[in-house]
């Protein structure tokens, strides 16, 4: 009978990220987090699938997030000092690190604190204010 071995036990994934974290501080050249997988291996995806099989355990979690935020700093600099292609890296960041583009609203009334009774009330002020 054939059983199911976990290969990635949790000791073993800590000690991976563990190793992927001190490499990623000797390298500065390192800005993807695939780069860290080149010589490994195991995929990033399996590196995901780590994140997500784990993600009950803080360590793991944090060394993930440390990861994370050294290459999306990286990422930010190296485009801001134009070492980068600052056009892919805004990709990168959208779709890597939930970046979107700003989006500006003008309202000349941000700061309007009514107290009012009822919804006619309401709508009074606002067509006095030609806010409708």
């Amino acid at each position: 009978m054939k059983t199911n071995t976990l290969i990635y036990t949790e000791e073993f994934v800590l000690n991976e990220l563990t190793a992927l974290l001190k490499e990623l501080s000797d390298n500065e050249e390192i800005v993807y987090i695939g780069e860290l997988f080149e010589k490994k291996n195991y995929s990033r995806q399996r590196y995901s699938e780590w994140i997500t099989t784990y993600s009950q355990v803080k360590e793991i979690i944090r060394i993930s997030d440390t990861l994370k935020e050294i290459l999306e700093t990286r990422a930010v600099k190296g485009a801001m000092t134009n070492k980068l292609n600052s056009t892919f890296i805004i990709f990168h960041l959208k779709n890597n690190y939930k970046w979107v583009d700003k989006s500006e609203v003008a309202n000349n009334n941000t700061n309007l604190n009514l107290e009012v009774e009822d919804s006619k009330e309401l709508n009074d002020l606002l067509k006095d204010n030609k806010l409708i």
